[in-house]
């Protein structure tokens, strides 16, 4: 039973716990409004630019409401918050070990690849 026509399922790894107590602190709240999410981290970005990012994957964040309305807020849940700028470390991680010719750090790889990232 499969369906060649579905997108694969993309697991992000669980984000750092300390990642996630840090912006608790700075948010006060699990479910982040989009809005504050650009104002912190995408201040380069204006409000439509943002969301056409988003809406076209460059920025892999995931958008909730908690109404069905379309005029509903939208949040981004902390752990995706979390997960994103985690993720956005391990690749700048990996990106000077490579411009510095040092060994990446095979475990590191194993669990991103165990997660089904890239």
């Amino acid at each position: 039973m499969s369906n060649t026509a579905q997108n694969p399922l993309r697991l992000h790894p669980a984000p750092e716990s300390a990642t996630v107590e840090l912006l608790y602190r700075i948010f006060g709240d699990v479910l982040i409004p989009l809005e504050k999410v650009r104002e912190q981290y995408f201040r380069n970005l204006n409000e439509q630019s943002f969301v056409t990012e988003i809406n076209s994957g460059r920025i892999q964040l995931p958008i909730t409401t908690l109404d069905t309305s379309r005029k509903a807020l939208k949040y981004a849940h902390i752990r995706h918050v979390a997960s994103l700028i985690d993720i956005r470390a391990y690749k700048a991680d990996e990106s000077m070990q490579r411009q510095q010719g040092e060994p990446i750090h095979v475990e590191a790889n194993l669990e991103r690849d165990k997660h089904g990232n890239s």
